[in-house]
């Protein structure tokens, strides 16, 4: 019986799998015939000479997004729509001839040299140097020795004809691909972003669109290329804030206006009144989008890098707490025990004693005075480790009972006090605002010289908010801390990883008050 449901459930996964692959397939193909015809029909009645062909450029995005063994479906459906296109718009069978295997011999370069480079991972340019190495194989290479076969199948001089094709084929792969691949990749987290992202992501296109329509495509008499400038801001915009996403879909949009201002004699480059107009405005194009783009790659490395030195902080403070909960489970069930049961004993031993040894029977009590004194603060120091009561009776508990033993074992008084604090503190909350209690407090003993410190904590609507403050010596916020910081380092990190914010204000004579928000809903 089970063999047989094995069985089916594998025969089901054979069959959507197969349905995915012939999905696949005939999406392929229909992509490379109609979106080459839309845009033409966008634009002009292109034939030979394209501006930027979508069609390969779409096939190599393709090929990385799925296994190796679909690659020769995938590229003899994709190359049928390619023919059929160039049929039905009027392109010479010699020029397709040439046509065929200048595609075969650029979609093959690029989509090896990107599988040897990536893996079979999807290419991800969120570094310089995985952009040059994409850069190098699909953007030069690839288009390079394609170049060299098609030229022959477009009229004119072999060398104006490889630079036409060499150059639309160059901004395709710098444009589309990429685009594809980082919504293939980064979408699904995009779509997860807040609504005010998608909002400012909105405004982005509609003010791109709207000016680019302006500056390429407007029919008015403002064609001076200092309009150019226009579209830095718009750029770097999309760039260092929404990564590939932004600067991809903004290039795309920026292209095909300009694309269409030209053709139909509007925008700057028209205004140059030259027969290279679009050979300028393609290379006008790649020459932003490559520093646009490696720009693009630095802050995204910067920004995994940050990501990653997050979820070290993240992790070397859950470690941190992991040792400090067996230290202080050791503490308390061994080490305590067993000098209790070492005082008993020195105690008994000391009750043997007979009278005329009195001096030897008072060093023996004096001797079971420390040890319970010792005893005493092994008990502290695990509480100090980890907060039994904190941990059972929540946040409000946890810090009451730490400001008593801190005032008991430190000499300081803390006075505390709190309001509106509920039970349903999350664990990882409760555990942060206690450790920057601790720390807080123990830098009053260690740097301030005060003998009182006060602590408040309070929850509202906007969160919780944590104050301790003292009339200490205080100290000079321009310079080092008082411990080199790392207390305070401590403090901020642990908030900064659970998105809160941190604040010291500190005077010299004056005293330090140290406070602490986050955002916290409690239903």
């Amino acid at each position: 019986m089970r063999s047989a449901l094995n069985d089916a459930t594998s025969t089901e996964t054979t069959l959507h799998s197969r349905r995915a692959i012939i999905v696949l397939v005939c999406l392929a193909a229909a992509l490379s015939y109609a979106t080459p015809r839309l845009l033409a029909s966008l634009l002009l009645n292109l034939q030979t000479e394209w501006p930027l062909w979508p069609g390969c450029a779409i096939l190599v995005a393709i090929l990385m997004l799925v296994h190796t063994k679909m690659w020769p479906a995938l590229i003899l459906v994709s190359f049928t729509g390619f023919v059929l296109f160039d049929l039905n718009a009027g392109v010479p069978v010699a020029s397709i001839a040439w046509f065929v295997p200048a595609n075969t011999v650029q979609v093959l370069t690029a989509a090896i040299g990107l599988r040897y480079y990536f893996g079979s991972r999807v290419p991800r340019l969120n570094n310089v140097n995985s952009f040059v190495k994409y850069g190098f194989v699909a953007v030069l290479l690839a288009p390079g020795l394609a170049a060299f076969v098609s030229a022959r199948g477009i009229p004119g001089d072999y060398w104006t004809s490889w630079k036409t094709s060499f150059l639309s084929e160059v901004l395709a792969l710098l444009t589309l691909t990429p685009a594809i691949l980082s919504w293939f990749s980064e979408g699904p987290a995009w779509l997860k972003k807040p609504r005010p992202y998608h909002v400012e992501f909105a405004i982005l296109t509609a003010t791109t669109v709207l000016l680019g329509y302006f500056v390429f495509a407007a029919d008015t008499k403002s064609d001076s290329p200092a309009f150019l400038y226009s579209l830095v801001p718009l750029l770097l915009w999309s760039a260092l804030r929404f990564g590939w996403i932004g600067i991809t879909s903004s290039m795309i949009i920026i292209t095909f206006l300009s694309v269409w201002g030209l053709i139909h004699e509007r925008g700057p480059f028209n205004a140059l009144e030259t027969e290279n107009s679009m050979l300028l405005l393609q290379l006008f194009l790649i020459v932003a989008a490559i520093p646009l783009m490696i720009l693009t790659a630095v802050v995204q490395d910067r920004k995994l890098a940050g990501e990653q030195l997050v979820r070290l902080s993240r992790s070397l403070i859950e470690a941190q707490e992991e040792e400090r909960k067996r230290i202080a489970r050791d503490v308390h069930d061994d080490y305590t025990q067993r000098l209790a049961m070492l005082a008993i004993d020195v105690e008994t031993l000391a009750e043997k004693v007979e009278d005329s040894s009195h001096e030897t029977k008072q060093e023996l009590l004096n001797f079971h005075e420390r040890i319970r004194d010792l005893s005493t603060d092994m008990h502290s120091l695990s509480h100090q480790l980890h907060s039994s009561t904190l941990e059972s009776l929540g946040l409000v508990a946890g810090i009451r009972g730490f400001c008593g033993e801190f005032a008991e074992t430190e000499d300081v008084q803390v006075d505390f006090t709190h309001e509106n604090i509920p039970r349903q503190i999350p664990g990882d909350v409760a555990l942060c605002f206690f450790r920057i209690v601790q720390e807080g407090l123990r830098n009053v003993k260690r740097h301030s010289g005060s003998e009182k410190a006060n602590v408040r904590i309070e929850w509202s609507r906007q969160g919780l908010h944590l104050t301790i403050y003292d009339e200490g010596t205080g100290f000079d916020l321009g310079t080092n801390p008082p411990g080199g910081g790392i207390g305070i380092w401590s403090m901020q990190e642990r908030l900064r990883l659970l998105g809160g914010r941190f604040q010291i204000n500190s005077h010299l004579n004056l005293g330090t008050r140290i406070e602490a928000w986050l955002p916290l809903k409690i239903e």
